[in-house]
């Protein structure tokens, strides 16, 4: 049997900003490749500083952040966008560029990690765009499109690099029951291909229902890890 790797791990992590607010304290987790996790806890709990550090958008103050073997809080400067490149994120507002059509939006990740070759380019997103449900909306523009469909690109644009991580912050937030079971088949499937997922979600029933392994914060520390847990704050 091959022994899982740890594709994320925090020692000891905390995260203190200026204003003195210790938004993460003694954090230690490890998150393996291919596993999916649902981050759950109160608004103001942490949650958002957990990815933001991921991200290296914040920096940790306290113990050791590593990323596929890279101490994140040492990176330089300049690595930063490197490093980022491995990392999807999905957030909840979506964040899509409304002067651009569907394939442009997709195809911004791939220009800036420096792929030029349209060819290339138009070959990847087609196939991300086929494989979230969106073949033949190539050229809509995000107002054209219900939020179930604006999310599938956002979703589409995070993994057509083929990153390791998805991070999915609140993905669901701004949409309706069925749109949202939707979206979460969708990053089901991502998991299943082989990419490692963490959401951050205050779904009670998806998190209730799926039965992955799930990570409670209170106050900036964990207070709960459990496989195929539930929604307990």
């Amino acid at each position: 049997m091959v022994e899982q790797v740890d594709l994320i791990r925090l020692n000891q992590v905390g995260v203190r900003y200026q204003t003195g607010n210790e938004a993460l304290k003694d954090v230690s987790l490890s998150i393996k490749k291919g596993e999916f996790v649902f981050l759950v806890g109160s608004s103001g709990s942490g949650k958002s500083t957990f990815i933001k550090a991921l991200l290296r958008e914040v920096r940790t103050t306290s113990g050791e952040l590593f990323v596929e073997n890279k101490r994140v809080e040492k990176l330089k400067r300049r690595e930063i966008p490197f490093y980022r490149r491995r990392i999807g994120v999905v957030f909840q507002e979506f964040r899509l560029l409304g002067d651009r059509n569907v394939f442009e939006n997709v195809a911004l990740a791939q220009r800036v990690i420096g792929i030029a070759r349209k060819e290339k380019i138009k070959k990847n997103v087609c196939e991300m765009l086929k494989m979230v449900g969106l073949a033949g909306k190539e050229k809509a523009y995000p107002k054209e499109l219900s939020g179930g469909e604006q999310q599938r690109v956002a979703i589409a644009r995070a993994m057509v690099n083929r990153p390791s991580i998805l991070l999915a912050d609140e993905p669901t937030g701004n949409l309706d029951p069925e749109n949202s079971w939707e979206i979460m088949r969708l990053l089901e499937e991502m998991n299943r291909l082989g990419t490692t997922v963490v959401v951050v979600t205050h779904n009670h029933e998806i998190v209730d229902q799926m039965k992955k392994r799930v990570v409670t914060v209170q106050k900036g520390r964990i207070v709960s890890d459990m496989m195929q847990g539930g929604y307990e704050v």
